[in-house]
């Protein structure tokens, strides 16, 4: 077995544990209370797409799988396959605990990675495959929260993309990572298909757009001024990532790094916890 580190980013855990996080905060920002059913509710059905889809990597692998992650999946495959039935067993009975309007932004949320995976099994290229998962991961992110609000402000597509810039630049930049596993693995990836180069530049355009947005979004929103710091660091460490790949490498920091840039905002939240 792994190190529990490992064993913890094996099994998405701080994939999930970013999502409730940044579910959170999108609360906050939206003014709205969320419930434990309703964290518990996406961290399940993050925690499955993504389960799902290393499920399907891990068997699409040969047997000397290069990626770590694919190979976990492989070996206890019929282990995470009885857990994932009962997490979805669990998903089930909280969704009855759910509000109406909570239910359907679930199924839409459902929708959309329904769709992703028929791509994923139709599409030889899975050239959009980063795109679309960033879609998803920023949906569920806004899922639970949108479907509290009252009246609809044109700030909150804006908070949107606030955080769908960097999800969607993490995804292209882990793969710039993994180039020679995938490789050996054969297995298809933005990095792959568009070549390093083309990968770097699209992911300096959304990470140049993304600071661009919070440097907007502050002059002209008042309600950003106390928050934008958060999708700053957001920013900056994904831009270390892509200018020092070097010093990431090892011990597959670069996905530590990467996905923890969605606990970031749990500072906001440790801060603010008379507001909550």
């Amino acid at each position: 077995m792994p190190g529990p580190l490992a064993f913890i980013q094996n099994l998405s855990l701080d994939v999930t544990a970013g999502a409730v996080i940044s579910s959170l905060f999108v609360c906050r920002y939206f003014g709205v209370d969320a419930s434990f059913e309703m964290m518990l509710g996406l961290a399940i059905a993050i925690w499955l797409i993504y389960t799902i889809d290393h499920l399907r990597d891990g068997a699409r692998s040969g047997v000397d799988t290069a990626n770590p992650r694919h190979a976990f999946h492989k070996k206890y495959r019929v282990a995470i396959l009885v857990g994932a039935v009962l997490v979805f067993g669990i998903g089930l009975v909280n969704a009855f605990q759910l509000p109406l309007n909570t239910i359907k932004s679930g199924l839409v949320l459902g929708a959309l990675s329904g769709l992703y995976f028929v791509y994923l099994k139709f599409s030889k290229g899975h050239r959009f495959k980063e795109l679309m998962a960033a879609v998803i991961y920023t949906a569920g992110i806004f899922a639970g929260p949108v479907s509290l609000i009252t009246e609809w402000e044109w700030s909150y597509l804006v908070f949107f993309f606030l955080f769908f810039l960097p999800v969607a630049a993490n995804l292209a930049l882990f793969p710039l990572y993994e180039m020679d596993m995938d490789t050996r693995d054969k297995v298809t990836s933005i990095a792959l298909k568009s070549g390093r180069k083309r990968t770097v530049q699209m992911i300096w355009s959304l990470l140049g757009l993304h600071l661009a947005l919070v440097v907007i979004s502050v002059l002209s929103l008042p309600q950003f001024y106390g928050l934008a710091y958060i999708f700053i660091v957001m920013n900056l460490v994904l831009m270390m990532l892509l200018i020092w790949p070097d010093k990431f490498y090892k011990n597959q920091l670069y996905r530590w790094m990467g996905d923890g840039i969605f606990v970031v905002p749990l500072v906001y939240l440790l801060l603010n916890l008379e507001r909550l």
